[in-house]
C-alpha cells in the first residue's frame, strides 16, 4: 500500500487523482500518517507532508520507501531512514525551471534597479537617480552547480554573463567559464558581481556564508540565495547590507519561515523578499506528480528509483 499524506494546499485532489492514473496503482490520501493507523503493516511507501517526525514512521514495519515531494530533504528523519535501510527519493529536476527564472528576475531586478523604481512610482518623483548596469560580461558565481545551477548557466550566458560555478566535485560543465571545488567559495566570491546560493542543506554547508565571506565580497556584488536559510549566517547578512558592504541581496529562504515581522529584512531597501515560493509554478505539480507516478512504476517492478538520496551525505 502507497499513502499520500500532501496537504490539499499543495497536491490538490485532482493531481492525486491524477497521480493515481498515471501509476496505475490505488494510492490512499491521508490528512495526517497517523490517520493509517489500523493498516500501519500494509504500507510499503509513503508520500509525506513537508515536515514530519522519525516516530510518525516507526508504527509503518514494512515501510520500504519514501517519496519526498521536495528537492531538499533537510526535513526529513535521515538517520532513521539510514538505520531502517528505507529509501528516500526527492523530487529534484521539477524545481529548475522556475527557480532560475526566480533568480533571473531577481539578477535583473538589482541589475535595472527595480526597486526604488517600484517605490517611486508609488511616490511619484521624476527621478533618473538609479544605479544602472548591464549584465554583459557580469559575473555570476552559483555555489551549488546541480541541475538547476547548471539551467541557471545557460539562462545567465543568454545575458553574455561570465559564469563561474562551484561544486562538491568539480568537472567540466556546459555554459561554464570554470567549475571549482566548494572549498574555493571565498576566493571565488571577491570577483562575482552576482552570488546564488544553490547548495543542499547539510552540516557541512550551515552556516558556509558568513561574516568572512561578506568581507570578500565586492561592494557591489548581489547575494541571492535560493537554497536554504540556513546556509548563510542571516545576522552577519544583515549587518552586511546595513554597513553597505554589499550591494543588496534576493531571498527566497529564511532562517525561520514564516520570517518574522520584526525582521529587519523587511526593512531594508536593498533587499528583495519572496516568502519561498520560488519553486513553485503552474507546471511544478505536473512535473512532480509524472516524476513520482514513474517511480511507482519502478517500485512495483522492482526496478533502480529515480533521485535517490544519499542519506550519508543528505542529498
Amino acid at each position: 500500500m502507497i499513502i499520500n499524506c500532501m496537504p490539499r494546499s499543495v497536491l490538490s485532489q485532482e493531481e492525486a487523482d491524477l497521480l493515481r492514473e498515471l501509476s496505475s496503482e490505488e494510492i490512499v490520501d491521508l490528512e495526517k500518517m497517523s490517520d493509517a493507523e489500523g493498516f500501519y503493516e500494509k504500507v510499503e511507501a509513503v508520500i509525506p507532508p513537508f515536515r514530519y517526525k522519525a516516530e510518525d514512521l516507526a508504527p509503518m514495519k514494512n515501510l520500504k520507501w519514501v517519496q519526498s515531494f521536495s528537492a531538499g530533504v533537510n526535513t526529513h528523519p535521515l538517520s532513521y531512514l539510514k538505520e531502517k535501510d528505507i529509501v528516500l527519493t526527492n523530487t529534484r529536476g521539477v524545481h529548475g525551471p522556475q527557480m532560475t527564472d526566480h533568480i533571473m528576475g531577481m539578477i535583473l531586478a538589482f541589475s535595472r534597479d527595480f526597486l526604488p523604481a517600484i517605490r517611486h512610482q508609488k511616490e511619484r518623483p521624476w527621478s533618473y537617480e538609479y544605479r544602472l548596469t548591464e549584465l554583459r560580461g557580469k559575473e555570476l558565481l552559483i555555489v551549488g552547480a546541480g541541475s538547476i545551477g547548471q539551467l541557471l548557466a545557460k539562462k545567465a550566458k543568454a545575458f553574455d554573463m561570465t559564469v563561474v560555478g562551484l561544486k562538491r566535485t568539480p568537472e567540466e560543465l556546459q555554459y561554464f567559464d570554470q567549475v571549482l571545488p566548494l572549498e574555493h567559495m571565498l576566493s571565488a566570491m571577491e570577483t562575482a558581481d552576482y552570488i546564488v546560493i544553490l547548495a543542499p542543506l547539510t552540516k557541512d554547508t550551515r552556516g558556509m556564508v558568513g561574516e568572512e565571506a561578506f568581507q570578500r565580497m565586492k561592494k557591489e556584488a548581489v547575494l541571492i540565495n535560493l537554497g536554504r536559510g540556513p546556509l548563510v549566517e542571516e545576522e552577519a547578512l544583515i549587518k552586511a547590507l546595513r554597513e553597505g558592504k554589499i550591494r543588496g541581496a534576493g531571498l527566497d529562504v529564511f532562517h525561520k519561515e514564516p520570517l518574522p515581522e520584526e525582521s529587519p529584512l523587511w526593512e531594508l531597501e536593498n533587499v528583495l523578499l519572496t516568502p519561498h515560493l520560488g519553486g513553485f509554478s503552474d507546471g511544478t505539480n505536473r512535473r512532480a506528480v509524472e516524476l513520482m507516478a514513474e517511480n511507482i512504476k519502478r517500485f512495483r517492478q522492482g526496478e533502480k528509483l529515480q533521485n535517490e538520496v544519499d542519506l550519508s551525505l543528505g542529498y
